[in-house]
């Protein structure tokens, strides 16, 4: 008989296993698979062997049908029990090549990775001769290659037969390493020597994680036994590479339409900022699920560094975004310039500053290592000394933090002489050639700043602490040096703004909240904050007294960043009563006495707009502007209204007051602000964008839409003219979206608004690290990381649940009905299941606590601050007990808020798919959405002891951020799902 028969005594068991894998009893179907290897039931080891591998069923193998099934669990039992992949069916398939998706895909190379691990040549021969590419990674996350584990784990018999079935040797994983980082890491010498004979490179640096910055040749410096076998291979090639330069990976999500129409020119080339050395990364932050991959979300080998997010944010390649030397030598050539290129910034710790200065030129000499009492110099100008020094003084706590006291030493004129004093402090307009530049020059133990106006002075000393920062952190413990540098550096665009909806329904923060967000926003260099308030003919929802709101304005003065009222209607309001808003509005300007700027918001301007031209012919005659008069602002104020209004209205556009800004708003992760870029041009208005954090209408945020968005808005809107970006904030009805979740885009949106020639792929690959960097302010905590992880993993389950593409971008973020995760909380029974599963469920709960390194620990048995943060491990929770970020603590608080909210949101969604999968269905829904009613009732008793344990830690975290008015709207969607699971009894909101 052929191997390809069902041995005769266990011809019985066919039908049982078929019935139990079409059902998906993945119990039944283990139990039945140990009784075929008993003599009682009349096989054997080899009988259950020849069944498994036996075309038995009408699609092959059973391991054939459980894949075309998607019967992930008995796929994995059956590779288990050394079920081969390679066995054809009739019509010539592999079992996966029959895969019908991305996670059965995975399993299959979860078992590469397993049998290269445990050094299986057999196994792994096996599997790639199936069908299984070689290079295959892991999963998004981590992208570990099968070579990447071999070099870890495996024999150098295991790595030979990789390289020899095509693997690459230089393959980079999400950190940039490559698997001769991972083999010198691991220390032996037969595996490097391998690699290295199979032309791996030892130049090439990670980008991330602990080893970034780190070729594998560096690496090896600490291990003798490799150092010199390192250096014979080193001399083959001396170029220093980054991942993703050599490889020329290209980010898989969004055409970058702002920069793919036009050359990538000089300034982007040599403006010796993040194009330089290590600071590229390879593909970007936040990647879906790519073909060929995992499930997208499991990460089961730890790389060198922490895993870090990765983008699906399409660019160029990065070669074309780097180009080297030569091609900018010809581009010069091409110009007639004859100045030679601005060397590329080498020192790794200047690619950490953030907004990237827009030049740095290192010097030669010794560094400058700052005394802990430092004396100051200011040059009396035509700016009053007091206000320099009361600048200097603003800064000063900042100083400290990073070990510089600085004192004022003297006052000298402009004619006298060079001083003894540490630093020098220069501002005057005439010295430079934009109000908004800087120069600040470290060389000979001196530090010289030179600035154009009060605002760039603040830029200046934003900098110098950013510069004591890094390089502190980058000398890992050692006393900190800093480069000999000048850097010449002014903003890309000069208003830089947060928008923060502070509507009733919103969260909104306490006084003393807002002033930590403003000082958070100078470290960024944004200088304006706008206040979104909503108004009603009756009334205007300012969350502040008139002195709390002078105060405010004068705190965010002192730090040179503008106080700016904004302001909208709820729904709509007829124009009868358009003048009853208009009066709330004038009033309420009261309380913002110095306001240089109003901002109305887009349902506002459209009635304003429609107000403008309604009416008679004579009242259009004598007073067209009365709408936009009856404002009350004052003669020097200059108004910005919604650009989108005016999109087909030129006649409406006619009627707005010369002194106009127009601003295009727009917040999915594709949106094409070009129209708004357009009308300004057509008119000659100025323009400012308005993309947005994306972080509402979620648990977690959309990372990616947020970052995208923004990118697309500050890079199109420099290129067509723009002079400002807004980032706004909004809120949706519930604000159940924790404010933290915001800081991402917003970092992104400062960096970009700076300096708009910014790497795309290094805005991706390091928003984490730089908000531990420059928030958290401390370096490698993960923090950040798991912010966009947590975002990351929703995102992806929303995904799914709609059957979309990883590269689709299309209803990104969704503001209705929300994310999938959030809908299982607001309406779980509307939520469809049918192309969900509870292994994504599953996936998502494993890599959230991991992202998180909660170690399993649930914050809904927390009631505390100090329970919400025990058993931490080293990494995010070093943010709470280092962190000087006055919102660390709540930071913290509100990312395992919202990781408790996704694991419950999994748990219910997980529970519904069990109930609701129909194993026999012909009809194309596995799924159904039984409700929440249909669910056990231990299990709805299960999940409302949860939910009411996450609703007390819920109102605790919003009552240490937060005012309290919107805590209660904000916990009905809490309310309704424990009214949903435990529909006789009696809740009450607290």
């Amino acid at each position: 008989m052929g191997e390809d028969r069902v041995p005769p005594g266990l011809a019985d068991a066919v039908d049982s296993l078929k019935e139990a894998l079409k059902a998906g009893r993945t119990d039944i179907f283990r139990k039945l698979l140990d009784a075929c290897e008993t003599s009682s039931y009349g096989g054997g080891a080899d009988e259950r062997k020849q069944l498994i591998n036996s075309l038995a069923t009408d699609d092959g193998t059973f391991l054939h049908m459980a894949t075309k099934l998607g019967r992930g669990d008995i796929v994995r039992a059956l590779l288990a029990a050394d079920a081969d992949p390679g066995v054809q069916d009739s019509d010539g398939n592999t079992p996966l090549q029959l895969a019908p998706s991305q996670a059965i895909t995975a399993i299959f190379t979860e078992e590469l990775l397993r049998a290269t691990a445990q050094s299986d040549v057999g196994r792994v021969c096996q599997l790639v001769a199936a069908g299984l590419s070689i290079n295959s990674h892991d999963n998004p996350l981590s992208r570990n290659t099968p070579l990447h584990w071999a070099s870890s784990f495996a024999d150098p018999d295991t790595l030979t037969c990789l390289i020899a079935r095509g693997a690459d040797v230089n393959a980079a994983n999400s950190d940039g390493a490559t698997p001769l980082h991972d083999a010198v890491a691991r220390g032996d010498e037969a595996i490097v020597r391998l690699l290295l004979e199979h032309d791996a490179n030892p130049h090439i640096q990670c980008y991330k994680g602990t080893a970034q910055g780190k070729t594998a040749l560096e690496m090896a410096s600490r291990k003798p036994h490799l150092q010199d076998l390192m250096e014979q291979y080193a001399v083959v090639n001396r170029t220093s590479h980054v991942n993703g330069i050599t490889n020329g990976s290209v980010s898989p999500l969004l055409e970058r339409h702002s920069l793919s129409n036009r050359e990538l020119g000089l300034s982007r080339g040599t403006s010796g900022s993040l194009e330089s050395l290590a600071s590229m990364g390879a593909d970007s932050v936040m990647t879906g699920v790519e073909a060929g991959g995992g499930d997208g979300i499991s990460t089961r080998k730890p790389s060198i560094g922490s895993p870090q997010p990765r983008s699906p944010l399409q660019s160029s390649s990065s070669l074309e975004l780097s180009p080297r030397m030569e091609q900018v030598c010809e581009r010069l050539a091409s110009a007639q310039l004859t100045a030679p290129p601005r060397p590329l910034v080498t020192h790794s710790s200047l690619h950490l500053l953030w907004p990237q200065p827009r030049r740095i030129t290192e010097l030669n000499g010794s560094g400058w290592s700052p005394p802990s009492h430092a004396t100051l110099a200011v040059v009396s100008g035509t700016v009053p000394v007091h206000k320099i020094v009361d600048v200097w003084d603003i800064h000063k706590c900042w100083l400290e933090e990073v070990g510089c006291h600085v004192s004022l030493g003297a006052v000298v004129g402009a004619r006298d002489p060079p001083t003894s004093q540490t630093f020098t402090c220069i501002v005057d307009a005439a010295l430079t050639t934009h109000p908004h530049q800087y120069t600040l020059t470290i060389q000979d133990n001196k530090v010289t700043m030179m600035c154009g106006s009060i605002d760039s002075l603040h830029s200046a000393l934003v900098t110098l602490v950013q510069l004591l920062r890094v390089c502190a952190s980058s000398n890992e413990g050692a006393a900190k040096v800093v480069p000999p540098l000048v850097i010449t550096d002014q903003p890309s665009l000069p208003h830089r703004g947060v928008l923060l909806d502070v509507s009733p329904h919103a969260r909104v923060p306490t006084l003393e909240r807002v002033c930590q967000i403003v000082d958070s926003l100078l470290a960024l260099k944004m200088n304006q904050l706008h206040l979104m308030l909503r108004v009603s003919p009756a009334a205007c929802s300012l969350p502040y007294s008139p002195s709390e709101v002078v105060s405010l304005d004068r705190y965010c003065d002192d730090r040179g960043i503008t106080l700016i009222p904004a302001f909208d209607i709820e729904g709509t309001v007829p124009i009868t009563q358009l003048n009853a808003v208009t009066a709330t509005i004038s009033a309420t300007l009261t309380h913002f006495p110095s306001a240089r700027y109003v901002h109305i918001g887009p349902r506002l301007t459209a009635v304003l707009a429609d107000a403008s031209t309604g009416g008679n012919a004579s009242s259009r005659n004598t007073n067209p502007l009365s709408p936009w008069a009856q404002l009350g602002l004052a003669k020097s104020a200059v108004l910005l209204v919604c650009a989108n209004v005016f999109h087909n209205k030129s006649q409406q556009l006619a009627c707005l007051p010369p002194t106009t800004i127009l601003v295009e708003y727009g917040f999915q992760a594709d949106y094409d602000f070009s129209r708004g870029v357009q009308l300004a041009l057509e008119t000659g208005r100025p323009l400012a964008v308005c993309p947005g954090t994306a972080a509402w209408s979620s648990l977690s945020g959309w990372p990616e839409a947020g970052v995208s968005n923004v990118y697309s808005g500050v890079v199109g809107g420099v290129d067509g003219g723009a002079n400002g970006v807004v980032v706004a904030h909004w809120s949706s009805s519930a604000a159940l979206t924790p404010l933290v979740f915001a800081w991402p885009p917003i970092l992104v949106a400062a960096g970009l608004s700076w300096n708009h020639n910014t790497h795309w792929d290094y805005v991706h690959s390091s928003v984490g690290a730089l908000v531990d960097t420059h928030l958290v302010r401390v370096p490698g905590c993960g923090l950040g990381a798991a912010l966009v992880e947590l975002g990351r993993c929703e995102t992806w389950v929303t995904r799914m649940a709609r059957g979309q593409s990883p590269s689709d971008v299309a209803d990104l973020p969704s503001s209705s009905p929300g994310s999938a995760l959030y809908q299982l909380l607001a309406d779980p029974d509307a939520l469809p299941l049918d192309h969900l599963s509870t292994e994504v469920f599953t996936s998502v709960m494993r890599h959230v606590r991991r992202a998180v390194r909660e170690g399993g620990s649930n914050v809904s048995s927390a009631t505390s601050q100090s329970s919400l943060t025990r058993g931490l491990s080293a990494g995010v929770g070093r943010a709470t007990s280092s962190s000087p970020w006055p919102l660390a603590t709540l930071v913290i608080l509100e990312l395992h808020l919202a990781m408790d909210m996704i694991l419950t949101a999994c748990r219910l969604g997980r529970s519904l798919v069990s109930l609701g999968t129909n194993p026999r269905s012909n009809m194309g829904l596995a799924v159904v959405n039984p409700g929440v009613g249909n669910l056990p009732p231990t299990l709805r008793t299960d999940l409302a002891n949860k939910v009411l344990a996450l609703r007390e830690v819920y109102s605790s975290v919003w009552m240490q951020g937060q005012q309290a008015a919107g805590l209660q709207s904000s916990l009905l969607v809490l309310t309704s799902l424990l009214a949903r699971l435990l529909p006789d009894h009696s809740l009450h909101s607290s």
